[in-house]
């Protein structure tokens, strides 16, 4: 897991948790729809950009590197040998691509269900999927 993966599946977990709620409890949420739209938008700009901030971290982590000739010891039973450091690890895109389908699944599900209570009209909910790329 990754701060971009774990951010989506907060925010999956807790509009999953309000499509249980009673309708007068929902109607507490949509409430703050502005809100939770929002924060929707902005988990789906972090998956969407992290290619971008790994490059950027990989590469920053690479010029110090050769700056400062910096090396970590590993210890062998012939003595230590001393390497680079590794670079950090990519989530792979399969990851990326599964936390965004389950943030925009339980975004539909929340969503609908609002629509379904009358709690949003259809074409409230039709633009908040528009607005958030969700077909």
């Amino acid at each position: 897991m990754s701060f971009s993966t774990d951010m989506a599946q907060l925010v999956a977990n807790q509009l999953s948790r309000f499509v249980t709620l009673n309708p007068h409890q929902l109607a507490g949420q949509v409430a703050n729809l502005d809100f939770w739209l929002a924060e929707i938008r902005h988990v789906l700009a972090v998956i969407d950009g992290y290619g971008v901030r790994f490059t950027r971290m990989e590469g920053g982590q690479e010029q110090y590197v050769a700056t400062h000739h910096t090396t970590i010891s590993e210890f062998e039973p012939a003595g230590p040998r001393e390497r680079r450091p590794p670079l950090p690890r990519r989530i792979s895109d399969w990851e990326l691509r599964r936390a965004r389908r389950e943030l925009t699944d339980a975004a539909r599900r929340f969503l609908e269900r609002c629509q379904q209570d009358r709690l949003i009209s259809e074409p409230q909910l039709s633009a908040a999927l528009e607005d958030l790329g969700i077909e």
